[in-house]
C-alpha cells in the first residue's frame, strides 16, 4: 500500500546545477587564467556600459543541446515525524536523507505540503524543519520521496573577448579550456564546491569587430566554450512499503464466454 494518499505531480525542482552555478563557475575559470583586472561580465543586461577596462570579457549563453538519452534514479525517503502549525519534528529516519524543497506525504497531511528549511538537528536527518502550508498532524510514518530525471547536457557559451589583447586572451582560453589543466580546475572546483561542470572543448578563436555605440570599430575576438553539465530535476514521487496479494479463482471471478 502507499504511504498517504496525497500526491503532486506538478513541482518541479529547478534544474541542478542551475544556470546561475554553471556561470559563477566558467567566470572563476576565466579569471583564472586571464590578466589580473579583466573583468568577465554577463551579456544581456539592459542599460548597462561597457566595462572601463581595456580588456574585457563578455559571456553569453547560446544553447543546451541533449548528450544522451534520460537516466532516472529513485530517493525514497521515510521517517517518522509530527507536525505543529509550520514545524515539522523529526524523531528518527528509516530511509534516505531530508531535503528542503521536497513534498511531504503522509495520512492526514495537507495536499502540496513542502518541507521549506531545516531549523535543527541533524542535517538530513533528525531535528526540526518548517513547512507550508501550516497544520496539526500527529506522530506518525512520513515521506518525501522523489524521482530524479538526468539530462546530460552539452552547454554552450559564447566568450566575447574585447580589448587590445583580445587575441592574445582569446589564445589562452581556447587553449587552456582543451586541456587537462583545464579540466583539473573544474574538478577541483567541483569538489570545493559541490558544482559538477566540465569542459568539453573550445572553437577556434575568431576576430569579429565590434562597433560601439560612438560607430567606432573596436577588436573583439568570440570563443565558443562548450561544458557538460549532467542536469537533475527532482519530482515528487510516493513509494510502496508493501503489497498485499490476494489470490482469485479466475474461472470463478471471470467465467470463461460460453
Amino acid at each position: 500500500m502507499f504511504r498517504s494518499t496525497s500526491w503532486r505531480a506538478d513541482l518541479l525542482t529547478v534544474p541542478t546545477p542551475t544556470q546561475t552555478q554553471i556561470q559563477v563557475a566558467l567566470v572563476g575559470f576565466l579569471t583564472a587564467i586571464l590578466p589580473s583586472g579583466v573583468p568577465v561580465v554577463a551579456g544581456q543586461v539592459n542599460k548597462v556600459p561597457e566595462p572601463d577596462e581595456d580588456d574585457f570579457c563578455i559571456l553569453w549563453l547560446l544553447r543546451r543541446e541533449r548528450i544522451e538519452t534520460n537516466v532516472d534514479s529513485t530517493a525514497d525517503v521515510k521517517f517518522t515525524g509530527a507536525i505543529a502549525g509550520a514545524t515539522l519534528t523529526v524523531s528518527s529516519v528509516a530511509r534516505g536523507s531530508i531535503s528542503p524543497g521536497a513534498t511531504l506525504f503522509g495520512v492526514g497531511v495537507a495536499s502540496n505540503t513542502v518541507i521549506q528549511t531545516q531549523t535543527g538537528g541533524t542535517p538530513g536527518g533528525m531535528g526540526t524543519y518548517t513547512v507550508s502550508p501550516t497544520q496539526t498532524v500527529a506522530s506518525e510514518t512520513l515521506s518525501s520521496g522523489a524521482t530524479n530525471a538526468t539530462q546530460n547536457t552539452q552547454i554552450v557559451y559564447q566568450i566575447d573577448v574585447h580589448g587590445p589583447n583580445s587575441s592574445d586572451n582569446a589564445q589562452v582560453i581556447s587553449t587552456l579550456f582543451r586541456d587537462p589543466w583545464g579540466v583539473d580546475w573544474f574538478n577541483a572546483y567541483a569538489v570545493a564546491n559541490g558544482v559538477n561542470v566540465c569542459p568539453l572543448f573550445a572553437d577556434d578563436p575568431r576576430q569579429v569587430p565590434f562597433i560601439n555605440a560612438e560607430n567606432q570599430y573596436e577588436t573583439r575576438w568570440i570563443v565558443e566554450a562548450h561544458l557538460q553539465s549532467n542536469q537533475t530535476v527532482s519530482v515528487p514521487q510516493q513509494y510502496a512499503d508493501a503489497v498485499t496479494v490476494t489470490p482469485i479463482s479466475v474461472n470463478v471471478s471471470f467465467p470463461p464466454t460460453p
